[in-house]
């Protein structure tokens, strides 16, 4: 009898899980809400909604951050409960962790701790490093002899790895992401308009420049930190590219760290082969053009980059059947 496998990735934003021949993967907010007497009140998209409305007598917490688990009594609470909601016929599966590389042991073996006591019955788990998935989401063919460097920009990490011969020849960890853009934009607008907004309202006038890249102004309401009361402003979009060309010449500049470590067979074939990007933070059409321009080489990033890790596992599994 064949071992059903599930693969699963707890990102700093959202909770995947796929399993081997399916199309389709559960992609929930990795959220969840408490209320006053700490029951759980809701979990997921419907925790999120919840999020920055609250009444003082709920909670909602985030139990991931910076690509590792933050909170592992909530974290391990709402992972038992997705697979027992959607996969419960699922019997004694073999599961497959996506984390990142550069973190410690003991943070390793939380994720694997985690997985055991969170699902109950489980016939085994495994870890595999996260940039591997996102190189097989890119489209990379991780077992050739040959380099590739997979910058992937999360929510709350940005990792850059070069790969070869199916495995890891160097990587970093940048404990920044997305989240960062929407923290800045937040500050930004109560600093120069004296409006305070939500985390929301900062990610709305970010993809609202990332969809468009428009220079016409957003409407944003928030409250008015001289009255106290509501307003609406109206901001231009392109305040958003200032902090995102920002943060990808951070992260170029980490990129040529990284490239100054390996040996030079490794750094001429990603000049050759070029440079993948995968992430939900590296949406805006311009991040191709501002890589480009700081590494000088070809920049490769392919349609729905923010699942790539998970279109990875599922290939990874489809592979391993």
């Amino acid at each position: 009898m064949k071992t059903t496998q599930l693969g699963i990735e707890l990102g700093s934003r959202h909770l995947r899980v796929t399993a081997p021949n399916k199309e389709e993967f559960l992609k929930i907010k990795n959220m969840i809400a408490f209320d006053e007497d700490d029951k759980v009140k809701a979990i997921g998209d419907e925790a999120f909604d919840m999020y920055e409305k609250q009444p003082y007598s709920v909670r909602v917490i985030k139990p991931m951050e910076h690509g590792v688990i933050s909170d592992y009594t909530n974290m391990r609470y709402l992972l038992g409960t997705v697979l027992d909601q959607y996969f419960k016929r699922v019997h004694k599966p073999k599961l497959w962790i996506a984390v990142p590389v550069d973190i410690t042991n003991v943070e390793k073996r939380a994720f694997d701790d985690l997985a055991w006591e969170a699902a109950g019955k489980v016939k085994e788990i495994s870890l595999i490093e996260k940039p591997i998935l996102a190189a097989i989401g890119s489209g990379i063919n991780v077992d050739a002899p040959c380099g590739n460097m997979i910058i992937d920009i999360g929510a709350g990490t940005t990792e850059i790895s070069v790969i070869s011969l199916g495995g890891i020849v160097e990587s970093r960890l940048l404990p920044y992401g997305g989240d960062q853009i929407d923290e800045w934009i937040k500050d930004y607008v109560k600093k120069n308009y004296k409006l305070e907004i939500g985390m929301k309202n900062a990610r709305r006038l970010k993809m609202a420049y990332a969809q468009d890249e428009t220079e016409e102004e957003i409407s944003i309401k928030g409250r008015d930190i001289v009255s106290g009361l509501p307003k609406e402003v109206k901001i231009p979009a392109m305040i958003v590219e200032e902090k995102a060309r920002d943060q990808i010449r951070e992260i170029c500049m980490q990129a040529k760290a990284v490239l100054e470590v390996v040996t030079p067979e490794l750094a001429t074939d990603i000049v050759n082969e070029g440079i993948y990007v995968s992430g939900g933070a590296c949406g805006f059409s311009k991040t191709e053009e501002w890589i480009r321009e700081e590494l000088k080489v070809t920049v490769h990033i392919k349609p729905e980059p923010q699942d790539h890790v998970i279109l990875g596992m599922q290939s990874y599994l489809n592979q391993s059947k």
